[in-house]
């Protein structure tokens, strides 16, 4: 763990130094360019488009070993607990099976986590009626019934995992949140992460036992 905290810390630290050098790039430019044509809009336009590209090709290899490390820091909290990551992603067909929805304009779905007692997917979809939902879809055999269907169209406040607006039926279970509970966030250390992602994994673990 301490090897993936020393990763954290250095990839934030090189990233904000890119981010540095983007913004003396751009102001560079854009001085230059209101030197040369007088034109404040145009200059603020060429400073912000070179300030971008100069971060984005920079940080390709950084944002890439950004996101490898976010997966090591979830399969680290994944094999404490004998899961895994990925699995296939949902069909719509398949999701449709569930009957948790009439009928759908629209579906997404990512690939999921595998636990002991349940499988987990990020799902996106408007219904036939036009309401919006987004949150998580969490399958198990053991049999799940609750919560309340309308509530998990509503708008989500908070940014942290609630299990304040969920639909179960016959052991699939929709819940409405921003975000993954197993979302790592990297301006956080590598235990505090561990410890979010293990106080989600209780709360869904609550739905077994209501």
């Amino acid at each position: 763990m301490a090897n993936l905290e020393s990763q954290r810390l250095y990839i934030l630290k090189r990233l904000g130094i890119l981010k540095f050098l983007s913004l003396i790039e751009a102001l560079l430019v854009g001085f230059l360019a209101f030197v040369f044509i007088k034109d404040m809009v145009i200059a603020i336009i060429g400073a912000m488009f070179v300030g971008v590209f100069f971060y984005r090709l920079t940080s390709k290899r950084l944002i890439k070993s950004k996101k490898e490390l976010e997966t090591s820091v979830l399969k680290l909290f994944l094999m404490r607990h004998k899961a895994y990551f990925p699995i296939n992603e949902l069909s719509r067909e398949e999701f449709m099976q569930f009957k948790l929805s009439e009928d759908l304009k629209e579906f997404h779905c990512e690939k999921g986590i595998k636990f002991k007692n349940f499988a987990l997917y990020d799902v996106k979809f408007k219904d036939h009626l036009g309401r919006f939902f987004c949150g998580i879809c969490l399958i198990s055999k053991q049999v799940l019934n609750g919560g309340d269907e309308e509530q998990i169209y509503k708008k989500v406040v908070g940014k942290n995992f609630e299990l304040s607006s969920y639909f179960a039926k016959e052991g699939r279970v929709l819940i409405a949140c921003l975000a993954n509970p197993f979302f790592v966030n990297l301006k956080k250390d590598v235990e505090e992460n561990l410890k979010i992602m293990q106080g989600n994994l209780e709360k869904l673990n609550s739905l077994f036992n209501a």
